[in-house]
């Protein structure tokens, strides 16, 4: 007698067609019998070990740590508006002490806050300097009324207020929103809001947009981002107009001692040192469209 472990399987085998007596057809062979195993083995991951479920201590653990996550982000973004709306409501409803602590705030949780914190802020910044696009609008009952005839007149009259106001309508409230933003440090972020503003209010010519260009070139001057410093390049060579030039090359002063100080490789340090000194070496009256 053969032991257990010497038998064989035999492989299941289908049984062969049958026809059938009524019709006279043939009937399909039926298909051979598949085992669980045989069932696991196809539903298995092509490679790699299968994940182990996470026990219900762990799933919990998981899930107190994400609304803890949540939590904090919340605070952080209710901390975020409320300093917002006091530099907003500055000077009518805020005095310029608390707009000064609110700016340094806001600058403060830039500089310390997580990537998400940051985007979020500078979203907001964003939201707040670009109503420098109304100001070509008078603000009025009529006007506000004809953007929205189903509003009501109680809050109507108090969008009016809001836009008569607040410290980001006006352009010194713009202009000190742009020189916070300029004190952002880490990463090119920063910098490229100021630029995509000056891009924006280099679109037509204003009084108003002339004073805020020159508010972002001064700021970029200040700047720590290398971004800022190779935009303030570009602007220096490309533009034909002499205040504007004069204004970026008063800027690019201010990163003649910064650029030595900068992390930078030899040779990259080398390429933009020889490009700022081209610019502050140039006159306007000769021609300086490289």
């Amino acid at each position: 007698m053969l032991m257990a472990k010497d038998r064989k399987t035999e492989p299941v085998k289908a049984e062969p067609a049958k026809p059938d007596p009524k019709s006279g057809t043939t009937a399909p062979a039926s298909k051979p019998e598949i085992t669980k195993q045989e069932i696991a083995k196809q539903n298995a991951p092509e490679t790699g070990n299968p994940v182990p479920e996470m026990s219900k201590e762990a799933k919990a653990v998981s899930n107190e740590a994400q609304k803890a996550a949540q939590d904090d982000m919340a605070s952080v973004i209710k901390e975020m508006e409320s300093a917002l709306y006091a530099v907003k409501f500055y000077p009518v409803a805020v005095n310029e002490q608390s707009k000064n602590e609110a700016v340094g705030k806001l600058i403060g949780i830039y500089n310390t806050g997580s990537e998400t914190v940051r985007q979020m802020l500078i979203y907001m910044v964003h939201e707040n300097i670009s109503q420098n696009c109304e100001m070509k609008a008078l603000h009025t009952y009529d006007y506000f009324k004809a953007k929205n005839p189903t509003l009501d007149p109680a809050q109507v009259r108090m969008n009016v207020y809001r836009a008569m106001f607040n410290y980001n309508t006006s352009i010194e409230g713009i202009a000190e929103l742009i020189r916070m933003v300029g004190k952002f440090r880490g990463g090119d972020d920063a910098a490229k809001l100021m630029t995509y503003h000056y891009s924006h209010a280099s679109s037509y010519e204003s009084e108003s947009n002339r004073m805020l260009r020159a508010v972002i070139i001064e700021t970029l001057g200040k700047s720590e981002s290398k971004y800022a410093l190779n935009a303030l390049l570009e602007y220096a060579r490309y533009t034909d107009n002499e205040n504007a030039f004069n204004r970026i090359v008063a800027a690019l002063l201010e990163w003649k001692d910064r650029l030595e100080t900068m992390k930078l490789k030899d040779d990259e340090k080398d390429r933009l040192r020889t490009r700022l000194q081209e610019v502050l070496s140039r006159e306007l009256s000769e021609s300086h469209y490289g």
